[in-house]
């Protein structure tokens, strides 16, 4: 059954071996290592033996040279001549692995303990498929790499008794017999092959888009693990290590043809991606200057949107510095792509989107910022837990922390950097203390920790309100003489009246207001 691109036959065991011997069939270096224990090789055995289904194969055939391992499983294959057309296994490697070790026990290895789980008898008394070092010697034990390989299989099996030699014969003609499903890829380009890789992958321990990257762009003077690496590196001096590597794959797709999308990336031109790598770094970081800078965006932890760092390092990819017209366009892009839920899906779609909003920044035309809106509104505050996850309240905070706010307890500068830096509940304080919610209104811990209720503040400071109520410490702690400025700082109503009556509905009211202007006045 064929589409002309796909299609689907089986192949023997014996079959198999000989087209691995034969280079006909390799293992792309972005597979991963084998990583099977020796009771999952016996299981795989004692499947096929029970003509149990272990799954197709999926293959890639190919009419060109690619990056290959010469070796399966540390087992010393030899060298051969490549004739065309070649096919690699994109999935079920550690079966085909697996199937190779155990029936290909005179060929080199580097090093033998490598290859130790490959070591696997059949028990012919109880018909148990047992690894050498669970052998019973008084039993009838077969091993299975004899049963291709007729010299040694029947010198074996003749001095077994006629019983057992049945059951020996039986067992080599089950091997001998049994088709392993295959769909084989053809005619279809590595974009395609990479996508389809990434979807079969996409449970377990995954393959990532960069692993397939490296493998089509390695050459003896270019690696580009190492560049990530040093991508890494940096990423992680700023801390904001936790960048996922797919986010950094696509600030390359960004750089080098405007695009995000997995497929089109895996089909950028190797040379392009070595010639762009310096400028990726160089890039990456004028991103985390100008956000560090302009957000007080300090860590990766407090990133609203990490999708965010593409465009803008397709940005200084093109230029050093914006222009201050540029500048206050990005920054009302940054604010309302933080407040909505703009990459919510189609995410690599609408990333391409704003690496074009973007080009036309760079040709000073504005006028595309209208399409971008907020989706939130004064009820997120009055409902919202404090919660890192969350993205919304990781942009709260960061226009919290563009205030300046002062400290509620002497009105000095807070220093929000050791709350941006580290997410320490110990750096924000209950405006409306929780022992006083808690106490006095009977208040649930989902009704005391909104964001609405919330502030920058040390844990020193915090010590010094401790539980008391809001007309105390409003009145008490809070210097009167720097009182509007204090609560202003912090987006904090200033009616005096709120605090002296504890009315916690009506200052998350007015809280709410006081962050929805705030917002407003840096989107618009």
């Amino acid at each position: 059954m064929s589409n002309g691109e796909l299609l689907t036959g089986s192949i023997k065991i014996d079959r198999l071996r000989n087209k691995i011997l034969e280079g006909e069939i390799k293992i792309p270096p972005f597979q991963r290592a084998f990583v099977w224990k020796k009771e999952q090789v016996t299981d795989l055995m004692d499947s096929i033996y029970n003509d149990y289904p272990i799954g197709s194969v999926l293959l890639w055939e190919v009419n060109e040279k690619l990056p290959a391992l010469r070796n399966l499983a540390n087992y010393k294959l030899p060298d051969k001549t490549e004739e065309f057309p070649l096919s690699y296994i994109l999935d079920g490697q550690q079966r085909i692995t697996s199937i190779f070790g155990v029936f290909n026990d005179h060929i080199k290895t580097e090093n033998e303990a490598d290859i130790s789980n490959f070591d696997i008898y059949f028990d012919l008394n109880i018909e148990k498929f047992v690894h050498f070092e669970d052998l019973f010697e008084s039993h009838f034990n077969l091993k299975l790499s004899t049963l291709f390989n007729v010299s040694d299989f029947f010198a074996s099996v003749n001095l077994y008794p006629d019983n057992i030699k049945e059951k020996a014969v039986k067992l080599q003609s089950i091997f001998q017999n049994y088709e392993i499903p295959t769909v084989t890829i053809k005619k279809r380009n590595k974009g395609v092959v990479g996508t389809i890789f990434e979807r079969i992958n996409n449970t377990g321990t995954a393959l990532s888009a960069l692993e397939l990257m490296i493998a089509w762009t390695w050459s003896e003077k270019y690696d580009l693990k190492s560049i990530f690496k040093s991508v890494y590196d940096i990423l992680e001096s700023r801390d904001f290590g936790d960048i996922k590597e797919k986010l950094v794959l696509q600030c390359f797709g960004a750089i080098i043809s405007k695009t995000t999308v997995t497929k089109e990336i895996l089909d950028l031109q190797p040379e392009d991606i070595r010639k762009k790598s310096d400028l990726l770094i160089r890039s990456l970081e004028k991103s985390l200057d100008y956000i560090q800078q302009e957000f007080n965006l300090i860590s990766g932890d407090f990133m609203p949107k990490p999708q965010i760092l593409v465009p803008l390092t397709f940005l200084f990819s093109k230029i050093h510095r914006p222009t201050a017209q540029q500048s206050q366009i990005i920054k009302k892009w940054f604010w309302r792509v933080a407040f909505s839920d703009r990459y919510s899906s189609s995410t690599d779609l609408k990333m391409n989107d704003d690496i074009e909003f973007f080009e036309e920044i760079l040709n000073n035309k504005f006028d595309k910022i209208n399409k971008y809106s907020v989706s939130i509104n004064n009820s997120f505050f009055k409902s919202q837990k404090l919660s890192k996850s969350n993205p919304f309240v990781k942009a709260i905070l960061l226009l919290l922390s563009k205030q300046k706010p002062l400290d509620l307890t002497n009105g000095d500068a807070v220093d929000t950097g050791a709350a941006l830096s580290v997410y320490n509940r110990k750096e924000y304080h209950h405006i409306f203390p929780k022992a006083f919610l808690k106490n006095n209104l009977k208040l649930d811990n989902d009704k005391i920790n909104l964001i609405g209720n919330f502030c920058f503040l040390t844990a020193s400071s915090n010590k010094i309100i401790s539980d008391r109520s809001p007309d105390d410490y409003f009145r008490n702690i809070i210097p009167q003489e720097k009182f509007n400025d204090i609560l202003n700082s912090n987006l904090i109503p200033n009616d005096k009246a709120i605090y002296e009556s504890n009315d916690y509905e009506k200052f998350l009211e007015e809280r709410s207001k006081l962050f929805m202007e705030k917002i407003n006045e840096y989107i618009l």
